[in-house]
């Protein structure tokens, strides 16, 4: 799915509330609201966001995601002297999946990020909101972004309440995020297929050894961004394990590959 970058600069907006409002989404109680998404009209409604922090005033980095809940809009300037001038600027509508706290909470350090090799194709030092993230960058910081929150013990996108059956892709009925992803389900899936990539191969204990023995993504067959109500999953039938790269390869374009198309290039590339 579409993935843009959002930013936030303390020193232009004094957000009250945000102590409080991270402590509701790490309880599991979801925040919803609105955004500014720059110049930006093309974000619509079910879109994935992270939320960067910018400015002078350390640390920067991006310390919150979720997911758009309306599409573009437009209504008076969220600056109080703009908005007494009559000006107007586009926001999004958006609900919050985790929300650190930057002055207690350690970020995603946007330093990091500008000297990674792939990260550092974003613009991480843009002051505007709106930018997209491409496809392939997004799955990545979606990696990272889940093992930085796991290892600080904050709520993940994937995270939600085991349940005995699965469902996901409600927007309508959330619990972390919009598009529920089960990690029994995601668990289930690997209990059957294993961790070796069902597209090319490819297992990450056996390169690289037991300190990542077992990662993998898990793909959805059917694309969480058109479900348009609750579903109930069967982790065998409607996921797989993929490598990160095959992962990117299958969203290289807004409209997915298919498994067996990208197995395809991989075959006819290997002839």
């Amino acid at each position: 799915m579409p993935t843009y970058l959002l930013t936030w600069n303390p020193e232009k907006w004094n957000w009250k509330d945000l102590a409080k409002e991270s402590k509701s989404v790490k309880e599991g109680k979801g925040k919803k609201g609105r955004w500014s998404c720059g110049n930006t009209k093309k974000i619509i409604k079910g879109d994935r966001f992270f939320l960067l922090k910018q400015g002078k005033l350390l640390p920067k980095g991006i310390f919150a995601s979720g997911f758009i809940t309306k599409s573009v809009f437009e209504e008076l300037h969220w600056n109080e002297d703009s908005a007494n001038k009559g000006k107007s600027t586009l926001y999004v509508g958006i609900k919050f999946d985790t929300l650190l706290n930057p002055d207690t909470d350690e970020i995603l350090d946007r330093d990091l990020l500008i000297r990674d090799e792939v990260f550092s194709k974003v613009n991480w030092n843009t002051q505007g909101s709106g930018i997209e993230i491409k496809p392939e960058i997004a799955l990545e910081l979606e990696e990272v972004w889940q093992n930085f929150s796991k290892e600080k013990d904050f709520s993940f996108s994937e995270e939600i309440e085991e349940i005995n059956s699965f469902y996901e892709g409600a927007i309508k009925q959330i619990t972390v995020n919009a598009y529920e992803r089960n990690t029994e389900a995601r668990r289930k899936c690997i209990e059957h297929y294993g961790t070796d990539c069902f597209i090319c191969g490819f297992n990450f204990g056996k390169t690289y050894g037991e300190v990542v023995e077992g990662f993998i993504h898990v793909h959805h067959l059917y694309p969480l961004s058109e479900i348009g109500e609750t579903y109930k999953i069967n982790p065998v039938k409607d996921l797989r394990p993929v490598c990160p790269n095959c992962h990117a390869v299958i969203h290289k374009n807004r409209s997915a590959y298919s498994i067996e198309a990208v197995k395809e290039f991989v075959e006819n590339h290997r002839k």
